[in-house]
């Protein structure tokens, strides 16, 4: 007995480390700087399931969140698109398949703990994972802010151009982390309604992150805030309990926190950063025309009309990017915000769906999420159903302008708080407990044996000075695009590193940088498949490659002009083309 109890707490321990452990990780290596910390959620999952299946067996898979259930169906709509649409890189479905297949196996998980000890236990662990993630996440923030994280000796993340002003902890994006931070803001609410948290405790802990999100400067925040506001007023009204009073009202002071301190920023600065870091206040106030709100509306209108051209099943998964740099030479975009660093998705999560999967896969998705939402709105609902609500609000709003849930342990937790509805559970006949135990097994096997070809292409990345090592990692990537699928993008991209601009293998480098181009049109991508062009005497061609970078990334000009000058007579019409786009710019960005 006292063995099932060690097996069912460890079950509950790595369970709830989900909400913590990934968002902290410090393996961030090209081509793959996120593989690690997605990774972390699948194996934490497996680890949790692993206990719970020797203490109980097929039972385990007995119980179906309806979370579960929508996560398997959207598992076979990624996997059976390349059946109907063209797709440069179909591994990558095949990944994104087996990523909702390992969620759908959280969403199982979720619900087993919840039979095992009961929701009020499973909420509390959930929340105190949050409140500690995000904690020990803002330190790492704080570390960036003051500058500490600069003389840790590479232990913390920081960035080196804005070492104090780029705030983004281990996440990587400052909206990312004020996403994070604020899950722990209402993890800090809900603890302190259950009283399982201190007056003076809550106090600090909101405004700490409160703090921290403002350091952020994310904009969305303000949305989280209001978001957090009107859902408190809801459950205010519904839920008629003293807990569902405290956690609404303890919701409503944190979301006016929130606002405080986005405003009183610039007086705490004086205290801790200098005045060095803008709250996404200060950033709304100073946006003009030209900034990444300007190019993210042309970038929706891009989506739309990708989702015109292939309504039905889209114009396939992770596609876009080459849809969008092709349609910015359209006259109705040639007046787009001087901003180079959104192409590759159209930063909207329902647009971004209707592009790449059409009515078919976005369908899929947000009649599954209106199905796992409503319970939390019908006759069952508690005071702790707010602590999911209020998070799942908060993912959906980033989602509508960044893409949050494009990295594993976004999901994840979004996918905990799907499973923690009221809605109850299905009951898997055998036929069913078994395949999900062979999901699992599969995973499993999966999960280890990608772990030593993601050590490869990390080795690879960087090419070596010796010319026979850098000819064998040459053929080697070759080798993994021709032949490993779900790796065969991520070889590619790292083939790119190994390729120069010269005469040397000239037809099969056209080869590979007309497919990279294809799929991912980055501004050197484009300049080099236009250098190569150029080389095979197709003047024409390169031109009109070129003209597509200076079209979507029209402040590279500078930069290709510093890599076409030189000596190389079939780069002169290149330069001049890169020269006459530079001189277009405003002046800031010549």
């Amino acid at each position: 007995m006292q063995s099932r109890s060690l097996l069912a707490a460890l079950a509950l321990a790595l369970w709830a480390a989900i909400a913590a452990v990934p968002f902290l990780s410090r393996i961030h290596y090209l081509p793959l700087p996120q593989w690690f910390g997605e990774m972390n959620v699948v194996w934490l999952t497996l680890a949790a399931l692993l206990p719970l299946a020797l203490r109980d067996g097929l039972a385990t898979f007995g119980a179906l969140p309806r979370t579960s259930l929508w996560l398997l169906l959207l598992s076979l709509v990624w996997a059976v698109q390349p059946l109907w649409v063209p797709l440069a890189f179909p591994g990558l479905n095949a990944a994104t398949a087996w990523a909702f297949a390992a969620l759908a196996l959280l969403g199982l998980l979720t619900q087993r703990l919840r039979d095992i000890y009961g929701d009020e236990a499973v909420y509390l662990r959930f929340a105190q994972a949050l409140l500690v993630g995000t904690l020990l996440q803002s330190l790492i923030g704080f570390a960036q802010v003051t500058g500490l994280a600069q003389v840790m000796g590479g232990v913390l993340f920081y960035d080196a151009a804005h070492p104090t002003s780029n705030v983004f902890g281990h996440l990587g994006q400052r909206n990312q982390y004020a996403h994070y931070l604020a899950w722990g803001v209402a993890a800090a609410a809900y603890l302190w309604a259950r009283r399982r948290l201190a007056t003076g405790w809550a106090v600090a802990a909101v405004a700490w992150l409160a703090l921290s999100m403002a350091w952020a400067g994310s904009r969305t925040v303000l949305l989280y805030a209001a978001a957090f506001l009107a859902l408190a007023l809801i459950w205010a009204l519904r839920v008629r309990d003293d807990e569902g009073r405290r956690f609404a009202g303890a919701l409503v002071a944190a979301s006016l926190t929130v606002i405080a301190l986005q405003f009183a920023l610039p007086w705490v600065n004086q205290l801790f950063a200098g005045g060095g870091v803008e709250s996404g206040v200060e950033r709304i106030a100073a946006a003009g025309g030209e900034g990444m709100n300007s190019r993210r509306f042309a970038e929706w209108h891009k989506a739309w009309l990708v989702f015109g051209d292939y309504p039905l099943f889209g114009a396939g998964w992770s596609q876009f990017a080459a849809h969008s740099v092709a349609l910015q030479m359209r006259p109705e975009f040639a007046e787009a915000a001087f901003n180079s660093g959104l192409f590759a998705n159209s930063h909207n999560l329902v647009l971004q769906l209707l592009a790449e999967t059409g009515v078919v896969g976005t369908g899929a998705v947000l009649l599954g999420l209106v199905w796992l939402a409503w319970p939390f709105f019908g006759q069952r609902v508690e005071a702790r159903h707010l602590l999911p609500v209020a998070m799942l609000s908060v993912t959906l709003i980033h989602s509508q302008v960044e893409y949050p849930l494009w990295y594993l342990y976004f999901p994840a937790v979004a996918v905990v708080a799907l499973s923690l509805s009221p809605a109850p559970a299905l009951r898997a006949p055998l036929v069913v407990k078994l395949g999900l135990l062979g999901l699992m097994l599969a995973l499993l096997w999966l999960s280890v044996a990608a772990w030593p070809r993601y050590r490869e292409l990390v080795s690879l990345y960087a090419p070596p000075y010796n010319a026979e090592l850098r000819a064998r990692n040459q053929a080697r990537l070759a080798e993994i695009v021709e032949k490993e699928p779900m790796f065969a993008f991520h070889a590619l991209n790292t083939l790119d590193n190994y390729l120069r601009a010269d005469r040397e293998a000239l037809p099969q480098k056209r080869i590979w940088m007309t497919r990279l181009a294809a799929f991912r049109p980055y501004p050197d991508v484009l300049l080099k498949k236009a250098q190569l062009e150029a080389l095979a005497g197709d003047t024409a061609q390169a031109r009109q490659t070129l003209a597509y970078a200076l079209a979507s990334f029209p402040t590279y000009a500078p930069r290709f002009m510093a890599t076409l000058a030189g000596s190389e007579p079939a780069w002169t019409v290149l330069y001049e083309d890169a020269s006459a786009a530079r001189a277009r710019l405003p002046e800031r960005y010549r």
